[in-house]
């Protein structure tokens, strides 16, 4: 039986603390915002994921199972690795949190997300301040407004964002609504074409962890001068934003979407 040392003994501990992390932030974001909040899931089944790994080493640590060697090293390589990737893509993101916008872009490109009926979320809402702010510093930029129709809206993201916008004071004969778009790929997609020259400047006006790749994305769709303007996020919701982003970069890079 192998014996249990002070550093073995916290090494295993590890695990089981991370999956009483993940399990209280799941419960945090439950209460706060629904069971069935984007994404939400992953918490829970990051707290399984690491109790099952907890469980697995009280046993072999306690002579009931043995683990090969071969198979221990594969899981430590592949949890540096995946470790290793994950902080540097939150890299990446905090980088594009950090953005600041450049005066007298030609456009701007409003992301939309999801409103429930006609009504838009606190998210979005933090978007097009953001959006009317700057539309009021620099009068002779172009808003797009881009996001479609999804389930239980009974109108376009962009139709309530135009309607926002306009009730602030923008003259709507300055926006452009882009209401067929289902994804950030699709935004910059469907929103492109919108844009006479590709050199033009042009901010992308979305929440701060989402600067990063809706920027990659923007330059995939063919712009080649872009800046970020980065909302403020839910603070309660925010890692969750955050672990999601990384895999929404990590799913974009494989479907070659950079």
């Amino acid at each position: 039986m192998e014996k249990v040392t002070e550093n073995s003994s916290f090494m295993y501990t590890i695990w089981l603390v991370l999956a009483l992390i993940c399990m209280g932030y799941y419960i945090v974001c439950a209460t706060y915002a629904g069971v069935g909040s984007s994404f939400i899931f992953i918490w829970l089944l990051g707290a399984v994921f690491f109790g099952l790994v907890f469980a697995v080493r009280v046993l072999e640590i306690k002579g009931i199972i043995h683990v090969a060697k071969v198979l221990r090293i594969c899981f430590i390589v592949i949890m540096a690795t995946g470790a290793s990737l994950f902080i540097f893509i939150e890299a990446l993101i905090i980088k594009g949190m950090m953005a600041k916008p450049k005066d007298n872009c030609d456009y701007i490109i409003v992301l939309g997300c999801q409103i429930r009926g006609d009504h838009i979320t606190r998210s979005l809402k933090n978007r097009l301040d953001v959006a009317v702010s700057y539309a009021i510093d620099n009068p002779d930029t172009t808003i797009i407004v881009s996001g479609g129709r999804g389930k239980g809206e009974n109108t376009t993201e962009a139709f309530a964002m135009y309607n926002y916008l306009v009730s602030k004071g923008i003259d709507g004969s300055r926006i452009i609504q882009e209401d067929n778009s289902t994804d950030t790929s699709e935004n910059m997609k469907y929103s492109v074409q919108y844009i006479e020259n590709t050199d033009s400047l042009v901010g992308i006006v979305t929440n701060n962890f989402h600067i990063a790749r809706s920027r990659l994305l923007a330059r995939h769709a063919g712009l080649n001068n872009t800046c970020g303007m980065p909302a403020e996020s839910d603070h309660v919701l925010f890692i969750n934003y955050m672990v999601r982003e990384a895999i929404g970069i990590v799913k974009d890079f494989v479907f070659g979407n950079f």
